[in-house]
């Protein structure tokens, strides 16, 4: 029974062996069959592959290339246009960035002389509106004399004494101002009005009132530009354009300070350079404004020269048929500038610029531009004038006309 058993396991031990045997040779046989599948089939499944990549890549790229033909031939003016809007727009750029760089120049605009009583009504809203608005960019500096009336002025007509707030009018215009009393003046500038006054220019009439309001004037142009350099030294920068333009006028046009080198305006010159106003670059303004002092033992040596007859006034006239030798035709505003600009090498344009003067009262000198186009009739001048004021008010503005107009013709 005993053996039995054994036999019995030792057979079912056997056949399990059998069977793990009989597995393992399955198993053997299926890996062999795999091997040898792989062995014949692998490399061409690898060749296989890269040619799909390779046919894959030219496709693609074929594509990329029918894409591209098509897409240039069906808008090629698109593409040009983009192209060209880029390119465009880089020169855009760069001019945009030049624009602006001339914008950002530092200017300057000085007013000098008086303020008188027809300042706020006449002068202030034509310098607001045809040098300011124009020149908005640039700083404002101003110079007057801080008088409570109007000096009188036998000759200019002014015959009533007008008061006048200066301070107010002066800083309405600017923040930079710089007042000085007469007495200021007279201690800074007696001795070089007492020689001047030797050389007093005999068309003026009698002596002295015209020359020393002509000193006046350049004392005042040159302590506006001297408030111009110092606020320069405080902001450690120095401007490339200064204009320079008297306060008590009346201005008829706009004015652009950057469309010269140096220019005036071209009526009223008196055989030199209207005195009036002058813009240009720095070194050239600098001139013009605070060389004047310094150039006159020059202009007497080297530039004076005999009056003519026909600038004499009827005072001297009368003495030179009496036998009295006018030796030169001494200070002369218009002709003095002309010969310190050229002294100096400064080229000055001459430009279609009409200011009038206004006298204290309101008196528009309308004719002071006679014979410049548009300028030249009563017609002509009447669209500049300005807006007529109200009735109510204290202030008003006339026109005084030049000798050869009709001023009642409309």
């Amino acid at each position: 029974m005993h053996t039995t058993n054994l036999t019995r396991r030792w057979i079912t031990d056997h056949n399990n062996s059998n069977g793990d045997a009989q597995q393992r040779s399955n198993n053997n046989q299926r890996i062999n069959v795999q091997t040898t599948f792989n062995k014949h089939h692998h490399p061409t499944s690898t060749k296989g592959s890269k040619l799909v990549s390779r046919a894959s890549s030219c496709l693609f790229l074929a594509i990329t290339i029918v894409s591209f033909t098509y897409y240039s031939m069906s808008i090629p003016n698109s593409a040009r246009s983009i192209r060209y809007n880029m390119r465009h727009s880089s020169r855009s750029s760069q001019t945009s960035s030049s624009s602006s760089s001339t914008e950002k120049k530092k200017c300057a605009l000085l007013f000098f002389g008086l303020i008188k009583d027809s300042y706020e009504s006449i002068s202030l809203p034509s310098i607001q509106k045809h040098i300011l608005q124009k020149n908005d960019q640039c700083d404002i500096f101003l110079h007057t004399y801080n008088l409570t009336t109007v000096p009188l002025n036998r000759k200019n007509g002014e015959l009533t004494a007008q008061t006048v707030n200066v301070p107010k009018g002066a800083y309405l215009l600017t923040h930079h101002v710089i007042l000085d009393n007469m007495d200021t003046f007279y201690i800074q500038r007696n001795k070089t009005l007492e020689r001047t006054r030797t050389f007093y220019h005999v068309g003026w009439g009698e002596c002295c009132t015209s020359h020393d309001n002509m000193m006046k004037q350049w004392h005042s142009i040159e302590r506006v530009w001297n408030l111009m350099q110092t606020y320069e030294k405080s902001q450690n920068f120095r401007y490339s354009q200064v204009g320079l333009f008297r306060s008590d006028v009346y201005y008829t046009k706009s004015i652009d300070i950057f469309d010269s080198d140096g220019a005036v305006p071209g009526f009223a010159s008196h055989n030199g350079y209207n005195d009036r106003m002058f813009y240009g670059l720095y070194d050239n303004a600098k001139i013009w404004a605070s060389e004047r002092f310094n150039f006159v033992d020059v202009f007497e040596k080297t530039y004076m020269k005999p009056c003519q007859y026909s600038e004499y006034d009827w005072f001297t006239k009368v003495r030179v048929f009496f036998g009295y030798k006018v030796k030169h035709g001494g200070y002369h505003s218009e002709s003095f500038v002309k010969h310190l600009m050229d002294h100096h090498g400064v080229r000055v344009e001459l430009k279609d610029h009409c200011l009038w003067r206004v006298r204290s009262g309101g008196d528009i000198l309308a004719g002071d531009c006679n014979g410049m186009a548009g300028f030249s009739s009563f017609r002509e001048v009447q669209s500049y004038l300005p807006a007529k004021i109200d009735e109510s008010s204290d202030t008003s503005w006339s026109v005084a006309c030049h000798a050869s107009w009709h001023c009642g013709d409309t």
